[in-house]
């Protein structure tokens, strides 16, 4: 099974953040259980997060705690301890050690919770640009197979017309055009035929697409005797084919379209091109 879309789909930096709803995060926690892979992403990921937190966490200093005790409300007691002259001295009441603490931490967990906050933004922040580049990465992917597609199209092009140049300057080889027997359709192909031989090729590519569950079936006639020369390949219509071998004596060739798969015998109302040999 193909795990990267999973991967890709930023849901497993969701999931580690807690922003899944229910129903997804466990989808996730039950495909982390069938896939080993699934559950190693995901502890990378919580593994970065947790690595980013503690880079961007930040100790306050020895000075902001002085500051805050300083600013601290200092309270008059009554009792007094009596000075060198004499006159009752003033007792200043500091908070319990349990309470200045309590104060601290109340700072600290105010940081803590901006230091949270800033890493959730951050890993956000990351999610949205994997996910793009999973994006743009799939587009590029397409892009490739389309170029792929375009060149070995082009390739096939080529070699049919480099196979056609060669039938059409072989001396060994007549030529014969099939004409359309309607004259109001634009339809032909072309025969390569050796007579000694009896090899034989035809050019298709200006025929018209075969109807759905149709073929294209070529014949060569003997004194007015059909045979069967073979089928047009549904997928190489634009290729030159190579058929199957002739008698001598041929003296035409014509094609019929046909029930895909073919006919022992042509069906003559379904003739679409002929032409004599000269």
């Amino acid at each position: 099974m193909d795990l990267s879309c999973i991967i890709q789909s930023g849901d497993l930096e969701l999931y580690v953040l807690g922003m899944l709803p229910p129903e997804e995060a466990g989808k996730i926690e039950a495909l982390c259980k069938l896939f080993p892979e699934i559950q190693q992403e995901v502890d990378a990921i919580a593994a970065t997060f947790e690595a980013g937190a503690m880079q961007m966490a930040v100790t306050p200093s020895a000075s902001v705690k002085e500051k805050l005790m300083a600013s601290l409300p200092a309270k008059t007691g009554t009792t007094a301890t009596p000075e060198a002259n004499g006159s009752p001295a003033k007792v200043v009441e500091m908070k319990p050690v349990a309470e200045q603490k309590s104060s601290f931490s109340k700072l600290a967990i105010a940081a803590s919770w901006g230091l949270f906050l800033l890493a959730t933004a951050f890993s956000y922040y990351l999610y949205n640009g994997k996910k793009e580049l999973g994006f743009e990465v799939a587009k590029l992917k397409q892009a490739s197979i389309t170029s792929e597609q375009q060149v070995a199209e082009l390739n096939k092009k080529v070699s049919s017309y480099e196979l056609y140049r060669q039938l059409k300057s072989n001396p060994s080889l007549t030529s014969v055009m099939l004409a359309s027997v309607k004259p109001e359709v634009k339809q032909q192909a072309e025969v390569f035929w050796n007579k000694a031989t009896g090899e034989l090729f035809i050019d298709p590519s200006s025929l018209p697409p075969a109807p759905k569950g149709k073929q294209y079936q070529l014949w060569f006639l003997i004194d007015g005797q059909p045979t069967d020369a073979g089928m047009i390949s549904l997928t190489d219509v634009a290729a030159i084919q190579k058929m199957k071998q002739t008698k001598p004596g041929a003296q035409m060739f014509a094609i019929t379209l046909e029930d895909e798969g073919g006919k022992p015998t042509p069906d003559l109302s379904a003739l679409v091109v002929a032409g004599k040999v000269s």
